[in-house]
């Protein structure tokens, strides 16, 4: 019996179609700058939502109230379109979808799901496997551990490790062929489609491209450590689409910012880049400390913390953050690490990497990465140490 939507291929596929990481993603919101650049006055719009477990705020400039206000109904449609299809615990959405369908069918996905996933796998290469969004395994068994109480045992740690790796996630990208799907009848919005086009004298729709995921039994994705980076990303698109100037989406540590405000909404001699703080690991149960603040001009900032989760397990307090390649929560006594790329998506993901690292190997992976820069604080006994990649600004350093 097929689920809604899954496609089943008459040859086994083992064919990844390799996609290129988020390339091109500032160009929507270079030409809306360019265009509407030069605005020496806005309006601003700012709205927040309870969403993506967790705070969502969206603040967005236009010429005017009626074009911020499409502008930010346009990003908010965005983010529950894509939220919809990449929570694994939403059992309509696709990546809960593939999960069901591990080992049995390659489940047909959107689009903003298959260039999520294959986003992931390039960033889960890049860093050598301290990212990785096939850890849900992993998750599942430290969630039901601290619910008993317990640590897993190291049989079970073993059956979930054997279970994570993205060179096992197959992501299909390709026309449609004649042939190659037993489920390949036309639905009723295409076949009226097809009408109205030859009553009009136009092609028809011809091949349509086909996005399909599929996984081994017993693997589960969780797009828990990208997603957030990668959603906000889209929002500022649909903004810049639909006219903004510029735009910032801040999903709790993630922040997506593009465009500069306009002269009539900054204070006299005020700076017109969008500027963002970052939550003070010394003082986690105050969100009002903050360490340091980074001007977004065009990228993607995410923070990842251990202050707000994690388990507790016979009265010990473990990391949320798991190392995919031990099974194990980190122990590395980093209180924050803070990521700004050329893209949210992959800050969002290289913050999860760079808080499994040591700390010099993140350096390495940071400065060998266009774009990517990366600041650290650790906690040594009583001290705080603070490191930082080469081009994280030195303004932005915070306290020692």
């Amino acid at each position: 019996m097929l689920t809604p939507g899954t496609m089943v291929y008459y040859r086994p596929m083992r064919t990844i179609a390799r996609v290129r990481l988020l390339g091109g993603f500032w160009l929507l919101l270079a030409t809306a700058m360019a265009t509407l650049g030069g605005c020496s006055r806005g309006v601003e719009e700012v709205e927040t939502r309870e969403a993506m477990d967790t705070q969502v705020t969206v603040r967005v400039v236009a010429a005017n109230e009626k074009m911020a206000k499409a502008a930010l109904a346009a990003a908010w449609a965005e983010m529950d379109i894509c939220a919809a299809k990449l929570n694994r615990y939403d059992p309509k959405s696709d990546i809960a979808r593939i999960n069901a369908d591990a080992g049995k069918f390659h489940t047909s996905v959107l689009p903003l799901t298959a260039t999520c996933l294959g986003a992931a796998r390039g960033l889960s290469t890049a860093t050598g496997g301290a990212f990785d969004p096939t850890v849900g395994p992993l998750v599942d068994l430290w969630r039901r551990a601290a619910k008993e109480d317990r640590l897993p045992t190291d049989d079970e740690l073993a059956k979930a490790r054997s279970l994570i790796g993205m060179d096992k996630v197959d992501i299909i990208m390709a026309q449609m062929q004649p042939g190659m799907m037993a489920q390949a009848e036309p639905s009723e919005e295409e076949e009226k489609a097809e009408e109205k086009a030859e009553e009009q004298g136009k092609p028809g729709l011809g091949p349509m491209m086909m996005h399909a995921v599929g996984i081994p039994q017993g693997m589960s994705l969780d797009l828990g450590a990208i997603a957030k980076g990668y959603i906000a990303g889209r929002m500022a698109n649909r903004m810049a689409q639909a006219g903004a100037i510029a735009g910032l989406v801040a999903a709790a540590g993630d922040i997506c910012g593009f465009g500069e405000r306009p002269r009539n909404l900054v204070k006299i001699g005020g700076d017109r880049r969008w500027s963002v703080a970052v939550q003070d690991p010394r003082y986690p149960e105050d969100r009002s400390r903050f360490y340091t603040a980074i001007h977004v001009e065009n990228k993607g900032v995410c923070t990842s913390g251990h202050y707000y989760r994690g388990y507790t397990i016979q009265g010990k307090r473990y990391s949320h953050i798991l190392d995919p390649r031990t099974g194990r929560p980190v122990d590395n006594r980093l209180a924050s690490v803070t990521v700004v790329a050329f893209d949210p998506a992959t800050a969002d993901a290289l913050a999860t990497a760079l808080s499994v690292m040591p700390v010099a190997d993140g350096i390495r992976l940071a400065e060998s990465l266009a774009g990517v820069a990366a600041f650290w604080v650790r906690q040594a006994g009583s001290e705080w140490e603070r490191y930082s990649s080469r081009g994280f600004p030195t303004s932005c350093l915070g306290p020692k």
